[in-house]
């Protein structure tokens, strides 16, 4: 029997989830290296990591594969609508935790999966939230994740209220 990737390395679910990943990471080193980057620097930091990104030339284990139209889409999308998800985000954040004062890594992490709460409506509520949840525990050790989680509720009762209460209620009646 044959080894696939990184155990889970080439399920659908590793794909996205190391897409998104990827994503918060090249957001990440974007804003670092250029923070008001237009459409050109985006397409020219998107193929770069995907052609250089670290450990691309290790072996097979060392790094999950990506989607690379997920990825593509979600630094793309992510970096377009910019002002518009820092809005929105801010309207969420408490006062004194305003978007432009978090931390740069827990900034990408709430664009990226805001992005897909507003943008991607082919990818349930509680999947984007879980999975930045998790994202969240490769870059941190401590309440983040809970942080996260609380932003992006109220992200997702601000964007998509009738599937959060639709998936309440299947949790109550199956309870």
């Amino acid at each position: 029997m044959s080894r696939q990737t990184g155990t889970a390395g080439n399920s659908a679910g590793a794909l996205r989830r190391a897409s998104r990943l990827a994503a918060v990471q090249a957001l990440y080193q974007l804003t670092l290296s250029s923070p008001d980057a237009g459409d050109g620097e985006v397409e020219d930091a998107i193929i770069e990591f995907l052609t250089h990104r670290p450990g691309a030339e290790l072996p097979e284990d060392a790094y999950a594969k990506v989607d690379d139209d997920l990825f593509s889409d979600l630094v793309r999308g992510t970096r377009r609508h910019y002002e518009h998800l820092v809005e929105i985000l801010d309207s969420v954040l408490p006062q004194r935790w305003k978007f432009k004062r978090l931390d740069r890594i827990l900034a990408e992490i709430l664009g990226c999966a805001s992005y897909e709460l507003r943008y991607r409506a082919d990818v349930p509520v509680a999947v984007i939230i879980n999975e930045y949840i998790e994202i969240t525990k490769a870059f941190y050790d401590g309440n983040e994740g809970g942080f996260i989680n609380g932003v992006l509720q109220e992200v997702a009762q601000k964007l998509r209220a009738e599937e959060v209460l639709e998936h309440k209620n299947e949790r109550a009646n199956s309870s």
